[in-house]
């Protein structure tokens, strides 16, 4: 798997594929409200759904992030959403 998780801590390595889609959401769903980390450090890539998921989630939870030093373009996504701006609930 190109997600592992240990307690509140999800860590992303390689590329996420769209079949890491579910396992992530009952990880999300299980920690619910908990705040949570994800570590990025390792990933290359990450699926949009994926993406969606971790939006969500921080929408009406916390959660924090920790990048590699390169920076990728789903970091640049992820550091840019206003969860002020997001009006779903």
């Amino acid at each position: 798997m190109a997600i592992t998780y240990e307690n509140s801590e999800a860590t992303f390595s390689a590329v996420i594929y769209e079949d890491e889609v579910v396992s992530f959401r009952d990880f999300l769903q299980a920690k619910a409200p908990e705040e949570i980390k994800l570590n990025f450090v390792e990933c290359d890539d990450i699926h949009l759904a994926v993406i969606q998921l971790i939006m969500a989630y921080k929408k009406n939870y916390v959660c924090t992030y920790t990048f590699g030093e390169n920076k990728k373009l789903f970091q640049t996504v992820l550091e840019g959403f206003d969860t002020s701006e997001n009006h779903c609930s």
